[in-house]
């Protein structure tokens, strides 16, 4: 019984030294905060002129693109005559190039515009076949030349555009 006693008398003196006091840790940070208020205000207390360090950065203005290009970029290409000059004689079979297939009809009238100041050609159609609007260029009879306006629609970024054939407008 002795023994048990004092194994109970050692275990609680061992729980008892073991634990922490909150009085010795609650001080030690309250003096660690006015010590770091103290570096803060000596810092901020200095006076420092950064003016004589400004730099300045002269970043020059990227070139104004238009999205125009020259007439001549093309090197091979004919161009075709003015819009005003043609008179419609009827309609054959034939082929168009298809830009751009969507359902939102702005998207489609934005791709039209597009197209239509890019390029030398002015039969540029928005075509509505359910639910879709088709974007289409060109009046050719012959593929070989839709194929060529499509390898140009492809250099400038219409990389969707394929050879469709359709009903086309025959020019005087």
């Amino acid at each position: 019984m002795k023994m048990l006693l004092i194994i109970l008398f050692l275990s609680t003196l061992i729980l008892i030294g073991c634990s922490a006091s909150t009085g010795s840790r609650y001080e030690t940070k309250e003096e660690t905060k006015t010590e770091t208020n103290e570096e803060v205000n000596q810092i901020t207390d200095e006076d420092f002129d950064i003016t004589p360090y400004k730099t300045e950065v002269d970043i020059e203005a990227p070139p104004i693109s238009t999205d125009k290009l020259p007439s001549d970029v093309w090197y091979g290409y004919q161009n075709s005559t003015s819009e005003y000059e043609k008179q419609i004689i009827g309609t054959a079979d034939g082929f168009r190039v298809q830009v751009v297939s969507t359902d939102d009809i702005d998207e489609a009238n934005r791709v039209r515009s597009e197209i239509y100041e890019k390029i030398s050609r002015k039969e540029v159609y928005v075509v509505f076949e359910p639910p879709f609007y088709k974007v289409n260029v060109g009046d050719f009879t012959i593929k070989n030349d839709a194929n060529d306006l499509k390898f140009k629609l492809n250099q400038l970024g219409y990389t969707e555009a394929k050879v469709v054939q359709e009903t086309v407008n025959l020019f005087e």
